[in-house]
Formats: structure tokens, sequence, C-alpha cells
């Protein structure tokens, strides 16, 4: 499997993980669900082309590096699934925080968040 070949498969992961969040309550938000009508947007740039230039800003070497690459990657897709005009509002970043903590818990989606880190922090090196 190449490393677009990963990504893709971890994007549709996450997909599938947000939907099957979205259909549950969530304690923060007092029971209320997610909304699919925020599909309706469309990306600017594609997917890859914002993860690159954000991971590029990282400092492969800094601190929790691979989660920071992985949380841009994260964020790019939820925004990219359901409008990047979610960036600007607090409580998205709570859905990320929620949503990489989720996904942390469970083994086989925290191997695919490190394969992912790896490869996004290596691609950044090149």
């Amino acid at each position: 499997m190449t490393r677009i070949d990963a990504t893709q498969a971890l994007a549709a992961l996450i997909r599938r993980q947000v939907e099957s969040m979205a259909r549950q309550p969530n304690p923060r938000t007092g029971g209320q669900t997610t909304s699919n009508s925020m599909r309706a947007t469309t990306a600017r740039e594609d997917l890859a082309s914002v993860v690159a230039r954000r991971v590029r800003a990282l400092d492969p070497a800094g601190p929790d590096a691979r989660r920071k690459a992985f949380r841009v990657f994260l964020e790019a897709t939820l925004a990219a699934e359901f409008g990047e005009s979610l960036m600007n509002d607090p409580a998205f970043h709570l859905l990320v925080d929620d949503v990489q903590e989720r996904m942390s818990e469970q083994p086989e989606l925290a191997r695919w968040m490190d394969l992912a880190s790896q490869a996004l922090l290596e691609d950044q090196r090149s």
C-alpha cells in the first residue's frame, strides 16, 4: 500500500468514525447530534495540498510532532467533509479533540494514526 493509499484508507476510516459519532448524542452539546447538511460546502484546495502546506509549518523535531501532524490531517479532512467555514467555529476544534482522542483509544486506528503521522512528517523532509 502506498502512502497515498494509506492516507485515503485513513480518510475513509475517519469519515466512518465521524458518521458513527454524528449519530450519537454528544455530552458536550447537551445531547445534540451533528447534522449531515454541513457536507454541502466544497473545498477550495485539495486535501493533500492543505495538509502538506500546514505540516511543512510544523517543527518535525518538536514535541508531539506526530500528534500535531495527524491533527493537521484530521482538521483538514473534517473541514473538507463538513465545510471549511467550520474552521472558524471554536466548537469545531473541540470536535477535532474528541475525534482524535476517540481514535487514539482504538488500537487499530491508533496504529493508522501513527503511520499517517510518520508519512506526513517524512514527506515534509523530502
